[in-house]
């Protein structure tokens, strides 16, 4: 074999020889490139299998082989610079656009069907008031109201304000104007997402009364900007009404309430006050009854003047006792007659100082006693003066409490004047012409956006764990 392939091989020019190597090194690189290349995509796809042509044996047709390659160079050449035949990738599907689709575009086509097709049109009523009164205090009079911030009128719109959005105005709107609100919104031709049902509690039908009814406050002016919502015009004006209705009473029970209690505060003094004076008097007229005297300044100057009278009269007895017994015997008769009254008048005397003393409320002898009021026993003098005394002192005081409460109940009836709130509608509710919600074109737009953002989210959040995997 190795005589045939000699003449062979002598008889290819050198050049050509040159040649060929060079070229196998090149071949040789660039398989190797392509194999590195290749690599990655057969552990993916999974590696090809070779075709095995049992036929041929390498190791027995390895010399056939190598006397064909020597005979054709050419041939070798063009087989080692052409590219292997790379098989075929299936094709994929553009999951993500497929994604985008469902997580975006579907649910705009959806929310712009709904707008287009079943959204009820929403009509709106818009009004505006305040709540006015006749406050005033001694900072309004110095100018100093913008250093304690709002008034008692501001404090009350925002009352009217926050009972708009509670829960209260619901039953009292049905009890004071006989309209039920959850009627109203829970009527037929209102579409699936906005009809409320009709016998839903009212805790929990509050949350979707505040969505219906937007209510802001204006700091600086007081005044308040309702808007209620409605799906039809009639109804839209209808509760807009009622909601105005309560909220004026409202207001007109929070001014009487107000006002009435100034008034009972002052009331329940003067009563008071009245009641301690009526005590007293009624004191000092049993006193003087019982006494048998109006004044005891009287009563006493009068007992004054008796001991008075009858020490006078007791001094001149004597000194005609004195000077009859110097003339005549003791036991005359005339002598007699003056020592009696002389006794007389000494036990007169002695009683009467015993009643301004009040020494004789203890003496067991009864018979000596007399009163004014005829009674057996009686006040002593100084102790009446001292009833009477703390008496007028008490009265003064309870004429001085009364009319103090007198003038103070005339200070809040003024003060309950200016109590008075006054609940004025300047924008009053009119019935709307069109309906100016739902915004359909402006809330699709939102929902692309929206879904759109979250896709990309989604999406990036797949590639980086995906990237990241072993």
């Amino acid at each position: 074999m190795k005589d045939e392939k000699a003449p062979l091989l002598a008889e290819t020019p050198t050049h050509v020889a040159d040649n060929t190597s060079s070229l196998l090194e090149i071949a040789k690189r660039r398989a190797r490139q392509r194999a590195a290349e290749q690599k990655v995509v057969k552990i993916k796809q999974g590696a090809v299998k070779r075709p095995v042509n049992p036929a041929i044996d390498d190791d027995e047709n390895l010399g056939s082989r190598a006397e064909i390659r020597a005979r054709k160079p050419a041939d070798l050449v063009s087989t080692v610079l052409t590219l292997p035949a790379m098989p075929k990738q299936k094709r994929q599907l553009p999951w993500p656009i497929i994604s985008f689709v469902l997580a975006a575009i579907l649910p705009t086509i959806l929310t712009g069907l709904y707008y287009i097709f079943i959204a009820s049109p929403q009509y709106v009523v818009e009004t505006q008031f305040s709540v006015r009164g006749s406050n005033s205090s001694s900072l309004n009079a110095l100018g100093l109201t913008a250093l304690v911030g709002s008034s008692a009128q501001s404090g009350d719109s925002y009352v009217v304000a926050d009972y708009i959005q509670s829960s209260q105005i619901l039953p009292d709107i049905q009890e004071q104007t006989g309209v039920d609100i959850r009627t109203v919104y829970s009527r037929p031709n209102i579409d699936f997402l906005y009809r409320e049902n009709e016998s839903r509690p009212l805790d929990e039908f509050r949350d979707y009364w505040r969505d219906m009814v937007n209510v802001s406050y204006n700091s600086t002016t007081g005044n308040v900007t309702m808007r209620v919502f409605a799906f039809s015009p009639s109804d839209a004006k209808q509760v807009a009404d009622a909601v105005l209705t309560v909220s004026e009473n409202l207001v007109n029970t929070l001014s009487e309430k107000s006002r009435r209690q100034f008034i009972e505060v002052a009331n329940v003094q003067v009563a008071r006050s009245e009641e301690r004076l009526r005590n007293i008097r009624g004191q000092i007229t049993d006193l003087r009854i019982s006494e048998q005297a109006v004044d005891p300044t009287a009563v006493a100057t009068m007992e004054a003047t008796i001991i008075s009278s009858l020490e006078q009269e007791l001094a001149s007895l004597r000194t005609r006792y004195k000077a009859l017994v110097d003339s005549v015997s003791k036991d005359a008769p005339s002598a007699r007659v003056i020592e009696r009254q002389i006794v007389a008048l000494e036990n007169q005397l002695v009683e009467q100082k015993k009643r301004i003393s009040g020494d004789g409320e203890n003496d067991n002898d009864a018979s000596n006693k007399t009163t004014r009021s005829g009674l057996d026993a009686g006040r002593a003098l100084p102790e009446m003066i001292d009833r009477f005394t703390e008496l007028s002192v008490e009265q003064e005081f309870a004429v001085k409490a009364y009319t103090t409460s007198l003038a103070a109940l005339e200070t809040a009836m003024q003060e309950a004047q200016k109590q008075e709130r006054y609940f004025a509608v300047y924008v009053q509710p009119r019935e709307p012409e069109i309906a100016l919600y739902p915004l359909g074109a402006i809330n699709t737009l939102i929902m692309l956006a929206a879904a759109s953002c979250l896709w990309l989210i989604g999406y990036f959040a797949f590639r980086s764990v995906k990237d990241h995997a072993i």
